[in-house]
């Protein structure tokens, strides 16, 4: 179980880091904030849009947040906190091996949302 803040933003970081390589661009990559976007330009109902969050992770606080965009993306249903407009996420003080697996399925899954309507 790793409660130290660093440690866990590093591990979770380098649970995401590899997407920048299946067609995200980093935006941010700092000691206490990382996260990627989507920049592929697409019209949707009739707005341009040219960037689109993915995910993130930063230390905040006494936690590392894990965001993730909801953009048509049902939150209900998934212990999801709401961290304003399209994004929602999760805080962690401390990470064991089953809140790792659960955030890395749950970037697959906004992965996988991104693909299947074309934002990647």
């Amino acid at each position: 179980m790793k409660t130290d803040l660093v440690e866990i933003f590093q591990t979770i970081r380098a649970g995401i880091q590899p997407y920048a390589t299946r067609g995200y661009t980093v935006h941010e990559n700092s000691e206490n904030g990382y996260d990627l976007y989507s920049e592929k330009n697409i019209e949707l109902n009739g707005e341009k849009v040219t960037e689109r969050f993915f995910t993130g992770v930063y230390i905040n606080g006494d936690a590392v947040e894990v965001k993730i965009n909801t953009d048509e993306f049902s939150t209900t249903n998934h212990n999801l906190s709401d961290f304003g407009k399209n994004k929602a996420g999760l805080k962690i003080s401390a990470l064991d091996d089953s809140k790792l697996k659960e955030v890395k399925t749950l970037v697959e899954i906004i992965h996988t949302n991104f693909k299947e309507k074309e934002w990647i």
